[in-house]
């Protein structure tokens, strides 16, 4: 079973995406899949933050870059 994320990236170079994660996936596992630093991001849900050990739930989530990239 899956579950179907729609994920807004803020202040990324990186576009916004549509991913699709086993159920149990955490915040974690869907930054390691993207390719991002869990150090520079805040994960927001529903404009509150998530923990990053959290299980992905479906719907919007939003990545907040925190830290500059270059």
């Amino acid at each position: 079973m899956t579950i179907t994320l729609d994920i807004e990236l803020i202040n990324s170079d990186l576009s916004n995406k549509k991913l699709t994660v086993p159920v149990d996936t955490t915040y974690e596992n869907v930054l390691d899949i993207l390719g991002i630093n869990q150090e520079t991001v805040l994960l927001l849900k529903d404009k509150k933050a998530v923990p990053i050990d959290g299980i992905a739930v479906p719907g919007n989530l939003t990545i907040m870059c925190i830290a500059s990239q270059g």
